[in-house]
Formats: structure tokens, C-alpha cells, sequence
């Protein structure tokens, strides 16, 4: 199979395969945002779409990566481009999260109680 348009036809297959995987990612989150009925969890479709931006851009990535000059992919080179989407917006997310402090885990003082739910609740 062949990809034309040069690099910009393989960075435009990259961003949809990735963004791809991160919809794979998407629904194992979304099964779990239904079955946990004990938190009162909140959907944030902002912070869904940027999961899905965040995919595309490990996509393209590893498109550029992976994928020779000449546009002749493989079945499997498309999957493998499409797994980076899942696991690098899951690494990138994450690599975030220690800097911005968002789902950070923090040291409570002693006299505090430790939270039940330590997750945001939230999908994406």
C-alpha cells in the first residue's frame, strides 16, 4: 500500500491513526467512567479532545519515524502507528501531569485523612 503525497501525506496518516488509538484508549476510559458508580465522576469533553490531540501528535510522530520517504507501508506498520497513539498519549499525558501537579500524587500531612479516590473521575 502506498501513501501519497510525500511527508505531508504520511504526517496526515500518522495525526488519524494516532488520534485512532487514542480512541481505542477512549473506551477502555469510558467503561470505566460507567462502571465506577460509587464517585460522582464528570465528563470533560475539552480534556477529550485534547487526549485525541495529543494522539495524533505521538501518531505523526511515529509516522515520521516508521514510515519510509517513499510512502510503501504495511498493515502492521499501520497498527504499530496507531498502538504509538495509544501508549504515547497515555506516556505524554502522564509526563504532563507530574509538572502541571494535576493528578500528582501529594504527601498528606498526618493529620489529614487520605482521600477514597485519588483520580479526577473525569474521561479522556
Amino acid at each position: 500500500m502506498a501513501i501519497p503525497g510525500g511527508w505531508l501525506g504520511i504526517l496526515i496518516v500518522g495525526i488519524i491513526l494516532g488520534a485512532l488509538g487514542q480512541g481505542a484508549r477512549t473506551i477502555v476510559g469510558y467503561k470505566k467512567f460507567n462502571d465506577d458508580t460509587d464517585t460522582q465522576a464528570v465528563f470533560d469533553g475539552v480534556r477529550l479532545l485534547v487526549s485525541f490531540g495529543i494522539g495524533g501528535v505521538a501518531g505523526a510522530l511515529a509516522a515520521l519515524m516508521v514510515l519510509p520517504t517513499t510512502g510503501d507501508v504495511t498493515r502492521d506498520q499501520l497498527f504499530g502507528i496507531a498502538a504509538a497513539g495509544y501508549a504515547g498519549s497515555d506516556f505524554i499525558e502522564g509526563f504532563i501531569s507530574r509538572f502541571n501537579g494535576s493528578n500528582a500524587q501529594k504527601t498528606p500531612d498526618p493529620g489529614t485523612p487520605a482521600p477514597a479516590n485519588s483520580s479526577d473521575g473525569a474521561v479522556g
